[in-house]
């Protein structure tokens, strides 16, 4: 992977230590007990009311913890604009997320993640960790250590799912982001006519071991883009994840607004129809 432009440096974990952790009613009541088993029904048309029971529940699921934005909206420091798209395949839905905030001390948490999996018990998860993140940033511990703790709420709250995730912190004085990733694909860095997926410090999928995590910080310009997206953006069974990395890249490059680097991206993907769930943040710095 080439390094992103930019002043970026790479460290190894360390020992040293807006969205709100609290829930809508819905999801409270949903996250209160576990996930139950489906039913096998007898007959096909019982199957088919009991799968649409089951996705009107995680929809709502969903949309109750997911805030999902229309239009660009303002963070310290950033212009932001979010698009979210469920898979086109037997609509359904699954597990990812993000998340956007301005923490106490003026910086902000910005995340993005994917919990393996489609309905309810993915929401599920998704939910879990992304409440979890939310109150866990509030305590200013860096970056590879809040991933090392979801990884390890991963271990103990549902040890048979994995997730990725990449989380970290911007900083609106200094125009720096500080991050932590748990095998999720590289932001996508945009400069003017270039554009370069940043270089990933190590770390390895939530729930899929007990490595340590690294973290990374990138210093960013006024003008410089960041895209942030879940992999759903690129799997495809007949594109390999570097083609369709270097095919978003391409795309992306010269992009001067949130909200037309997402649809240039989409475009050139041919995501508006996805085989799995797909989640893109764009922030501009300001």
């Amino acid at each position: 992977m080439r390094m992103a432009m930019g002043s970026e440096t790479v460290t190894t974990p360390g020992q040293d230590g807006g969205d709100s952790a609290r829930l809508h009613p819905v999801a409270a009541r949903a996250l209160s007990r576990p996930v139950p088993a489906r039913i096998v029904p007898a007959d096909s048309a019982e199957l088919a009311a009991a799968l649409a029971a089951e996705r009107h529940v995680t929809v709502e699921l969903q949309r109750a913890i997911l805030p999902l934005h229309d239009e660009p909206f303002d963070l310290p420091g950033l212009r932001a604009m979010v698009r979210y798209m469920p898979a086109s395949r037997d609509a359904r839905v699954g597990g990812d997320w993000y998340t956007t905030a301005e923490l106490p001390d003026g910086q902000v948490l910005l995340a993005i993640g994917d919990v393996a999996g489609h309905g309810l018990t993915a929401a599920a998860g998704m939910a879990r960790l992304r409440g979890a993140l939310a109150g866990l940033a509030i305590t200013g511990a860096p970056p590879h250590r809040l991933v090392g703790w979801l990884n390890d709420l991963v271990h103990h709250v549902a040890p048979e799912h994995t997730a990725s995730v990449m989380a970290g912190y911007f900083d609106p004085v200094a125009k720096t982001l500080t991050w932590a990733q748990a095998g999720h694909p590289p932001p996508v860095l945009i400069r003017g006519e270039q554009a370069e997926p940043l270089q990933l410090p190590p770390g390895v999928l939530l729930g899929a071991g007990r490595h340590p995590y690294g973290s990374a910080t990138t210093a960013l310009r006024p003008g410089d883009l960041l895209l942030l997206y879940s992999d759903g953006l690129l799997e495809r069974r007949d594109r390999s994840l570097d083609a369709g990395l270097a095919t978003l890249t391409t795309a992306a490059a010269g992009s001067g607004d949130p909200e037309h680097v997402i649809k240039s991206v989409l475009a050139a993907l041919e995501s508006t129809d996805p085989e799995d769930d797909t989640c893109l943040v764009a922030l501009q710095v300001r």
